[in-house]
Formats: C-alpha cells, sequence, structure tokens
C-alpha cells in the first residue's frame, strides 16, 4: 500500500478524461466571484517528467495526451486544457491534477493538497508552493474527513486513489458519506478505473482481494446515496476485457452544476474518436441520481 507512483501513468486516457472534468468543474466554481476551496486527496507529484524511466516504461501518455496534441477543437474546454498542457509538454512534462488546479485559481481560491507516499510528498512540496496553497502529508481519506466542512463553503473535491487495494473502492464510498453528511454543497469528483468485466458474481464489497467488478458496486453503492444528484461520465478506449488492462476510467460527479452533462458531452464527442484503441471504443453521460 502506498507505492503508487502516478509517475508511470501520467498523461493516459485516464488523465486525460478526468482533468477535462476538473477544468470544467473549475470553471463552474469561478463563474461567481466569490471564493472556492479545491481539496485533492491523491495529489501525488503535482508534475510529472515523460522523459523519466517511470513514464517511458509505460508510455501511456503516447495513448493519452499525445493523440490529442495539435489538433483542434471546437469545445473551449478542450482547447484550454491543451494550452494548459502544452507549456509543460515543452519541458516534456504533464500537469497533475494539483498543478492544474493552481494553474486555475484565483487570489480569493484555496488549494488544500493531501499525499500520504514519502517521496511523493517531497515532489509534491518542491512543486507547489505559494499563498493559499496547504500541503499536507496524510491519508487522503483521513485528511477530507478531518478538513470538512471548510471555512469557504464553496469548493470541489477530487478523489483520485490508486485503486491499489480492492478495499480503497469502499473507503471511497465510507469517505464521501461522511463527509457529505457535514458538506452537503461541496461537489465531489470521484474517478475510477474501468479494469474488468463489471457485471460479474460480486455485487458488493464483501471480497476485499478482488478488484474485479468493483466500480460498477461503487457506482451502485453511490447511487443509493441520498446525494442532490449525481452525473456518471465514462470513456472507454477499448472493449472490456480483464486481460487488457484498463480499458476506460470514469468520473462520478456529486453536485454536478448545471449543463455539465451537456458540456462534458460535447468533450467526449470530440477526444473518443481520437483516444480510440479500436472500433469499440465510446463514452457514457448519464444521471444516477437527478434533482
Amino acid at each position: 500500500m502506498f507505492s503508487y507512483r502516478h509517475s508511470f501513468h501520467a498523461g493516459n486516457h485516464g488523465d486525460v478524461l478526468k482533468h477535462i472534468c476538473q477544468i470544467s468543474l473549475l470553471n463552474k466554481l469561478k463563474r461567481k466571484d466569490k471564493g472556492f476551496v479545491y481539496f485533492d486527496t491523491h495529489s501525488g507529484a503535482g508534475v510529472y517528467n515523460l522523459n523519466s524511466e517511470q513514464a517511458l516504461k509505460t508510455q501511456e501518455f503516447k495513448q493519452g495526451i499525445d493523440c490529442l496534441v495539435g489538433q483542434n477543437f471546437e469545445e473551449p474546454v478542450i482547447n484550454q486544457y491543451l494550452e494548459l498542457v502544452s507549456a509543460y509538454k515543452a519541458f516534456k512534462q504533464y500537469p497533475g491534477s494539483p498543478e492544474i488546479a493552481k494553474s486555475c485559481m484565483r487570489p480569493q481560491d484555496k488549494l488544500t493538497l493531501m499525499e500520504w507516499n514519502t517521496q511523493e510528498i517531497k515532489n509534491l512540496k518542491h512543486n507547489l508552493n505559494g499563498k493559499n496553497i496547504s500541503v499536507h502529508h496524510r491519508d487522503g481519506f483521513e485528511g477530507l474527513i478531518a478538513m470538512t466542512p471548510p471555512e469557504i463553503k464553496r469548493g470541489l473535491v477530487l478523489v483520485d486513489p490508486p485503486y491499489e487495494l480492492a478495499s480503497e473502492y469502499e473507503q471511497v464510498l465510507d469517505t464521501i458519506s461522511k463527509v457529505y453528511k457535514r458538506w452537503s454543497t461541496g461537489i465531489f469528483a470521484i474517478w475510477y478505473p474501468l479494469i474488468s468485466e463489471r457485471d460479474g458474481n460480486e455485487n458488493n464489497f464483501s471480497n476485499t482481494n478482488s478488484k474485479l467488478g468493483k466500480s460498477q458496486v461503487l457506482l451502485d453503492s453511490l447511487r443509493q446515496q441520498p446525494f442532490k444528484n449525481l452525473l456518471n461520465v465514462e470513456l472507454c478506449v477499448t472493449s472490456a476485457d480483464e486481460y487488457s488492462g484498463m480499458y476506460g476510467s470514469g468520473v462520478a460527479i456529486i453536485n454536478a452544476p448545471w449543463q455539465l452533462n451537456e458540456n462534458i458531452s460535447n468533450c467526449l464527442q470530440e477526444i473518443t474518436p481520437l483516444l480510440a484503441q479500436d472500433s469499440s471504443a465510446s463514452f457514457n453521460v448519464e444521471w444516477l441520481i437527478q434533482d
């Protein structure tokens, strides 16, 4: 546990989906002049070198961000994302979610970043610093519960654990359920991987050793919570095959702002064909709980 290094996966198709959703949500919050707070429960290093040994070993960025660079898009959020990323790509780097949040923040906004991995917290503190940015060396699940409700009532939480352990899916549900009870006005974006057939034999969290079906169990469990709304966004770059690794990913968004579903759908219509690894690539945007 806690050995995960996102540098192996920086800039992959999961990051593309996650960061387009993140920027879309930050844009919604910035429509009001009043400040907001941003929580990142599993911040990682903040910035990643795409020429590092880890990144070059997997080269996942070549089937992610590299598929979009140099293309022209109609949806402004995609262009905003690519413009932001291009400043780092010029130095063979890719910005993680904390760096993206920092790039989007205003003087009245606050960033609260958490990371438990000893090496990654050193990298994070080196890469991100400044006014209104606080970095905490602590478990993100525990930290989020401890630091909510925040003084600033408007805000976004990005929950992006490594899912190294099958039990982390249940931790996500338990943590969000507790935090929502004390901060029901916050926006919560939960990223999750799609790594296997989801409608197998598992319909609960009882088997903590197997990850098979856990993403679907998480979604079904979130659907049962008393949230105001729950929007689910998924991008699959190939067909589901439990032996082929991560075939896609999703972002479940609690308290999704108005028209976010349309904004994200427009983005995915444009980027899915470019990220597709074969003809079975697809995307889906649906309300699991609607106002």
